[in-house]
């Protein structure tokens, strides 16, 4: 398996919540392949850059969404990191 870098693994999540709507955490662990642990710190970092928002309902539940900015994160970025990708002397 790839070890995905922590920029990689922010995008994933913007994509997911990007194309697939608000979740779950747990439902969110299965669909970026994180452990909980790990997931809760990224997810802390994009709230913290205001890239995706906690939902709570009720008592207990809680969803992510993607936030404005995070969308338009990823209209900028994914583009440059699809380009950078080609140039073979980056990924080494």
């Amino acid at each position: 398996m790839v070890r995905r870098s922590k920029l990689e693994i922010n995008l994933d999540i913007l994509r997911i919540l990007a194309s697939q709507g608000p979740m779950e955490p747990t439902r969110l662990t299965h669909k970026t392949d994180l452990g909980q642990n790990v997931l809760r710190q990224h997810l802390d970092f994009l709230a913290q850059q205001n890239l995706v928002e906690e939902q709570k309902f009720g008592k207990t539940e809680v969803f992510y969404v993607i936030a404005e900015r995070g969308l338009r994160v990823l209209n900028v970025v994914v583009p440059i990191v699809a380009e950078a990708r080609k140039i073979p002397a980056l990924l080494r």
